[in-house]
This record gives C-alpha cells, structure tokens and sequence, in this order.
C-alpha cells in the first residue's frame, strides 16, 4: 500500500471514535460501508437522480462550501417526510439545495416548502439547482438572516409545519429551535443537524469550545431542563461520508 493510500484510510478512519478503530483495526472504513450502502440503497429518483448530482457540481464551482448531507442522509429525509405524510416542511439553512431537493421529492404534489437562506449567492445557485431537477412543489426561497426571518414567518394558512429542518448556524441553535416550536404542530419534528460534532458537545472536551459547540451545548441545557414538557428528543450519531457527527430529532408534544 502506498503511503498516499495509507494517509487516504487514515483520513477515513478518523471518522471513527479512537476506541472502535482500535478493537477493530481491520475493518471497513465508514467511508467505505457508506460507498456500499449508496450503491445498494439509493433511489432513482432521489439520491441517484442525475439532477442532484449536477446540482453538487454547480455549487463546487461557485466554490460553495461542500457542507451538505450526504445523498443518504437526504434519504432518510425523504422517509420521515413521507412516513409522517408530511405536506408543509421548513427548512433553515438552504445552502445550494440539496437537502431541498430531497424534501420536495418527498411531498404530495399539493405540498409547501419554505427555506430559509442568508447569502444571495447561495440562494442563487439553490434556484437555479431547482429548475434544473424541476421540483414540484417549488421550493419558497426566503433570503434573509435566519433568525429575522424566522420569527417574521407565520404559519402557513393550510396550518404549522410537519416538519422544520435546521441546517444552520449553531451559535443561534436554540433560539432556531425555540422558534420552530411556535410553527411545528402537535406531533410534527424537528430534526437539528451536525449537533454532535466529533464529540466536542461534551464539557469534558479537551478542546476549546467553539461558539458553534457552546450554542449546541445551550440547545442541550434548554432541552433538559425542559423536562419533556414540550418535546420527546433523541440523539443519534452518525459516521461515515460526513465524518463523526449526527442530529437531534424532537417531536412536539403539545
């Protein structure tokens, strides 16, 4: 194996929390079973759609940070959106949009999606990536500082929100949250992305928080001593093409 190989896997491996990469030297990679997974699992018209991929491609080009989920990830978007017959989904946090795309997938073709995005380049190149895979229901692009927007929003007239993804920045994490709760009905989730961060949420982290962390760490405080009054959350962590990171899911309870 050459060295430039051997520094590749490395890369991989360091998805891997430090104890499972040494009981488990051999093993796949997460990169590796994720490559497997996506050749078996991906649906033609989601995570395969040709669509998608060039959108990937148009936001490379525009040098927009390569921050999006992964085409799985977008997957298991697209079931809970379906598993739930959701017909209203918000979205903070558009990027060039790919995990839009996935959500509009998923819709009934009578659905609603508003996305929430900062950077009018961003915003751009997310509706030109929707034209391209001809998204039905059209995604509501909303161009403004998140949080300014979010607490603009009213509900929609057909009723709240089944679902509210946050892709956002995390410095702010709780508030987004906090404010999505007043646009999710009854029974609807919230789903918070990249809230594990290599386990750097922990206080007992060697390293030094980021704002990002101490944000994620305030949604955490917030959620515990809510004391499931208002939501029933789990965290799930997740490695892979995406590194070692994962999400909150919450459902709202009253």
């Amino acid at each position: 194996m050459s060295s430039v190989s051997r520094n590749q896997d490395k890369i991989k491996d360091d998805a891997l929390p430090v104890e499972t990469r040494e009981k488990a030297p051999n093993a796949p990679t997460p990169s590796e079973v994720d490559d497997y997974l996506c050749s078996k699992l991906l649906h033609p018209n989601y995570g395969k759609d040709l669509n998608f991929k060039k959108g990937i491609e148009r936001a490379n080009e525009n040098n927009i940070p390569k921050i999006q989920i992964s085409p799985l990830q977008g997957q298991f978007l697209s079931i809970l959106i379906k598993s739930i017959n959701a017909e209203r989904v918000l979205e903070i946090g558009t990027l060039a949009g790919y995990s839009t795309s996935f959500i509009s997938r998923a819709l009934p073709s009578n659905g609603q999606i508003d996305t929430l995005e900062k950077s009018e380049l961003h915003s751009k190149i997310a509706k030109e990536n929707f034209l391209e895979s001809d998204l039905f229901p059209f995604p509501n692009l909303h161009l403004g500082l998140g949080l300014n927007l979010l607490k603009k929003l009213n509900l929609p007239e057909e009723g709240p929100y089944d679902l509210i993804f946050i892709d956002a920045n995390k410095d702010q994490i709780k508030d987004y949250f906090i404010e999505s709760l007043r646009l999710l009905r009854k029974g609807g989730i919230i789903i918070v992305d990249n809230a594990i961060r290599r386990g750097k949420i922990l206080p007992s982290s060697k390293d030094d928080p980021t704002i990002d962390v101490e944000g994620l760490r305030d949604l955490y405080d917030w959620i515990e001593n809510d004391n499931g009054k208002t939501v029933l959350t789990s965290g799930i962590q997740t490695v892979g093409e995406k590194s070692w990171d994962g999400f909150i899911i919450a459902t709202k309870l009253i």
